[in-house]
C-alpha cells in the first residue's frame, strides 16, 4: 500500500452500489467552503471526456472554465487520451469484482493498470491545485476503484461506504430517466430486480471487504442522514479531518442551496439548482408491487438485515433501525 501524501488534498471516496443518494450528498458537501464536488470521477475518462460530456455548471467539461483550468494544471499541453484511460480501466473494473476476495488477483488487476492509477493522480492533485480544494469528494460508488486510488497512488482517501434500503434501490434502478449529461436523447441505464439485487449484494460485499478493517472506514445510511442530516455532516467533517460550519449550509428544515457546481459526472439531478430539502424516500413502500418488493427483499435479506432494514416492511415504520448501534449511524461498521 503505497503511503499518503500529506501534501496531497484529501478524497472523501462515497462507496457502495448505485441509487444511495450520493449524488446529493456529493452536492450538499460541495456546498460548503474548501470542498470540491467532483462527481462519479471513475467515469471521466469514458463519459466526460471520452463521450463528450457535460459538466455540472451545463459546459461541456472540455469546454467548462473550472475543468479546462485542472485539466491544463494536470496535464499542460501534453494533454491525455481518453480512449486509452478506459482501456486501461478495462482491465481492473467492475466486472472483476468476484476476484477481489482473492489477494493475488487483486494485485494482478493493479499491475496491469500500467500508468493509470499516476494520470489519475496528476488529475486529482490538479484538482486541489486549481481549485484550493481541501477535500475532494468523489461519488463514485465503485469500490475496486478506491481500491486503486487507495493502493496504487499516494492520494490521502476516505471511504464513506453509503447504504440504502435494497427495496428503495431497485425502485430507482426501474424509473426512466433521461441522461442529461450527453447530448441527445441518450437514457440512463435501467436495471431489473436480478441486476439490482447483484450489484448491491457483490458491491457492498467487496466494500467492507476492501475497507472495514481501515481507519479511514466509515458506515452510513441514506436513511439516517436524511432524517439527521446536522448529526451525519458534522460526523463526515470529523471522520475526513474537516470542520463544517453545518448551519452556514443546511437549516433546520433540512433545505440547502443547490449552487453551480462542477461535478464531472453522475446522477442527471447534480444539474438541480435552487433549494432542495432532504426528505425520505419511501414511495417504494406504496408503489413497488408485491412481488418484485418480495424478490428484492429475498435476494437482499441478509446484507438488508445486517444493514438494520426490516424485512416486513410494514410491520414498523421504514427506515427505522433494529442493527447494531455502530451500524446505526456513521461510525466504523460491524
Amino acid at each position: 500500500m503505497t503511503e499518503p501524501d500529506e501534501t496531497a488534498p484529501r478524497v472523501l471516496f462515497i462507496g457502495g452500489t448505485g441509487r444511495t443518494g450520493s449524488t446529493v450528498l456529493d452536492a450538499l458537501l460541495g456546498a460548503f467552503p474548501g470542498v470540491f464536488s467532483g462527481g462519479e470521477l471513475a467515469f471521466f475518462w469514458r463519459f466526460g471526456l471520452g463521450g463528450a460530456g457535460r459538466c455540472s455548471c451545463g459546459e461541456r467539461l472540455t469546454e467548462c472554465p473550472v475543468w479546462s483550468a485542472i485539466l491544463d494544471a494536470a496535464f499542460g499541453d501534453e494533454g491525455v487520451v481518453a480512449e486509452r484511460m478506459v482501456d486501461l480501466r478495462r482491465r481492473f473494473w467492475s466486472l472483476h469484482l468476484p476476484l477481489m476476495p482473492f489477494p493475488a488477483a487483486r494485485r494482478n488487476g493493479l499491475a496491469r493498470l500500467e500508468e493509470f492509477p499516476a494520470v489519475v493522480e496528476r488529475l486529482y492533485r490538479a484538482i486541489g491545485r486549481s481549485t484550493g480544494a481541501r477535500l475532494i469528494v468523489d461519488s463514485s460508488k465503485e469500490p475496486h476503484y478506491s481500491y486503486i486510488l487507495r493502493e496504487a497512488t499516494e492520494l490521502d482517501v476516505y471511504f464513506l461506504h453509503l447504504v440504502r434500503d435494497p427495496r428503495a434501490v431497485g425502485m430507482s434502478w426501474r424509473r426512466p430517466r433521461r441522461e442529461a449529461g450527453l447530448d441527445g436523447d441518450a437514457r440512463m441505464e435501467r436495471r431489473g430486480i436480478l441486476k439490482t439485487s447483484a450489484y448491491y449484494g457483490v458491491s457492498n460485499a467487496a466494500a467492507e471487504m476492501l475497507w472495514r478493517t481501515s481507519d479511514n472506514y466509515a458506515f452510513l445510511r441514506y436513511e439516517d442522514f436524511v432524517a439527521r442530516p446536522h448529526d451525519a455532516l458534522a460526523a463526515i467533517g470529523r471522520f475526513v479531518g474537516v470542520d463544517f460550519d453545518v448551519g452556514s449550509v443546511l437549516d433546520q428544515q433540512r433545505s440547502f442551496e443547490r449552487r453551480e457546481l462542477h461535478s464531472a459526472w453522475g446522477n442527471p439531478n447534480r444539474f438541480d439548482r435552487g433549494r432542495t430539502t432532504l426528505r425520505a424516500d419511501d414511495a417504494w413502500v406504496e408503489q413497488l408491487d408485491a412481488p418484485r418488493r418480495a424478490a428484492l427483499t429475498a435476494l437482499n435479506g441478509p446484507l438488508a438485515y445486517r444493514y438494520g432494514y426490516p424485512l416486513r416492511s410494514r410491520s414498523r415504520h421504514v427506515g427505522e433501525p433494529h442493527g447494531r448501534p455502530s451500524q446505526q449511524s456513521l461510525g466504523r461498521g460491524r
